[in-house]
């Protein structure tokens, strides 16, 4: 192969990942959507005769899907994953399950938390926007550090806007963190052994920096930690805490970059 059919094959790999990315921002900007509607219609309910009755429909439907839900979400992944080996209608069948399993988590949200819920998951496609960015633009390990790191951040938010009237919610969500972050931390070292080669299939390239995982796994374990002794009061300065380390990495792969 010529230099001029390396540039060109390049340039299609890019022009593709280009086009993905934008389709993923889109995906973001079609639930932040979906969620201001959610928002406007259920939680922002005026004296109209007809606003009441739509949040009336948007609670039952929440009440039923939310159980629902979960037979169409899982129907949807069976049909993705048979798509998949046949190799038809893929993007059809990601979609459907995509679109089944987000309005389950907003049915579950939305019925069981009600305007606290909206308020928490308006904020999440704006943060999937910058994961995605971060995805496409940065190496796979920044990626992998921005996701546990913003779970830590978000963790901590919760705890110190709702753990006086959730605490076994939040409870349990510093629970999945934790067990996230262990799960991370093991992970990596499989794939260091393997040369980021796990069940044939390449997940994360050959020079990846596996330690700067590590040591973010022991900081949001550690920050979530802190927070639960210390308290509400210091959720704050720890969410700072863990901002500036993602600001590190970032100056730390971006340099990488050049």
């Amino acid at each position: 192969m010529t230099d001029k059919e390396q540039q060109s094959k390049r340039r299609q790999a890019e022009d593709a990942a280009f086009h993905r990315m934008l389709l993923w921002l889109l995906v973001a900007v079609v639930a932040e959507l979906v969620v201001l509607l959610v928002k406007y219609f259920y939680v922002d309910i005026t004296g109209a005769a007809w606003r009441v009755s739509v949040a009336q429909g948007l609670l039952l439907f929440f009440r039923v899907y939310r159980f629902l839900g979960i037979a169409l979400a899982a129907a949807a992944a069976v049909w993705a994953v048979q798509a998949a080996r046949r190799g038809k209608g893929v993007l059809r069948s990601r979609i459907l399950t995509g679109a089944a399993i987000f309005l389950l988590a907003v049915s579950w949200v939305a019925y069981h938390f009600y305007d606290e819920g909206v308020r928490v998951l308006l904020v999440l496609p704006a943060i999937g926007a910058g994961l995605i960015l971060v995805y496409f633009l940065y190496q796979r390990s920044f990626f992998v550090n921005t996701v546990l790191t913003g779970g830590g951040i978000a963790a901590l938010w919760l705890h110190r806007a709702y753990y006086p009237s959730h605490p076994g919610a939040v409870v349990g969500c510093f629970l999945v963190v934790w067990m996230v972050l262990a799960g991370a931390a093991a992970l990596c070292w499989r794939l260091r052994q393997s040369g980021g080669v796990l069940g044939g299939r390449r997940l994360m390239p050959v020079r990846s920096h596996y330690v700067s995982t590590w040591v973010t796994c022991g900081i949001v374990a550690a920050a979530l930690a802190a927070g639960l002794v210390l308290g509400t009061s210091a959720a704050l300065y720890l969410i700072f805490g863990l901002i500036g380390w993602l600001f590190c990495q970032a100056v730390f792969f971006t340099v990488k970059l050049m």
